[in-house]
């Protein structure tokens, strides 16, 4: 009987998860320096004096260690605010929020890294590196608004709150767009806008009036 880890079996030993570990700490340090990805993988690999072959074994390319990066950071801002003992009290708003301002306080320690990205973390932008952190982004959410279901804070939808996940993302997009230009001081402007644009949603989705909104937006678009 073969007594190995499953990783151990794919070949992913400890020392290639250092690598791991390794990698995605260089490359967020090269963003910083330079502004830009590495030329190459190559170029990268000797530079961290890891063997291409190491590097291929935990990513299949610079894609998918800036897609670990950013998954990583939205998935420890989520274990973060819902650690806390006040969470299981808060609502969907108030949940809502404290992982916007969680989220905002820990992209102090990356904003280099998102100045050099702001162009993809665009409302509308949907870079193929960012499937990660939107999709943890929309699993949370799926979950803060099944709560708000049940404390009656969002009124029954049926079909279209499905479509919830993906406005809130955007939301967060927007806020971060937001942060990203807003140069007051301690970033007030961000804090008053996160509070302003979530009570506007969430006024929206607890009445009737996200139904109205929705038809106007499908009369206004141009029938092909």
């Amino acid at each position: 009987m073969d007594n190995r880890s499953a990783a151990d079996r794919r070949g992913v030993t400890t020392t290639a998860m250092d690598s791991k570990e390794q990698i995605l700490d260089r490359y967020a340090e090269h963003l910083r320096e330079n502004g830009t990805r590495p030329k190459s993988v190559f170029t990268f690999c000797k530079d961290l004096q890891i063997s291409e072959e190491d590097f291929f074994r935990c990513y299949g390319s610079f894609d998918a260690v800036e897609e670990e990066f950013w998954r990583r950071m939205i998935q420890n801002v989520i274990a973060s605010v819902t650690a806390g003992p006040e969470w299981a009290g808060f609502g969907a708003r108030q949940r809502t929020l404290a992982f916007l301002f969680g989220f905002l306080e820990a992209s102090l320690r990356v904003r280099s890294i998102l100045l050099i990205r702001k162009e993809s973390f665009r409302p509308l932008c949907r870079s193929t590196w960012l499937r990660g952190f939107g999709d943890a982004h929309k699993e949370f959410m799926r979950g803060v608004l099944a709560h708000g279901h049940d404390t009656n804070e969002i009124a029954e939808r049926g079909a279209l709150a499905s479509v919830y996940p993906d406005l809130f993302f955007t939301h967060l997009l927007a806020v971060i767009d937001f942060h990203l230009a807003d140069t007051s001081v301690g970033f007030e402007r961000t804090d008053a806008f996160v509070e302003k644009t979530v009570n506007l949603v969430f006024d929206l989705i607890r009445t009737q009036a996200i139904d109205s909104a929705f038809d106007l937006v499908r009369f206004l678009i141009p029938r092909r």
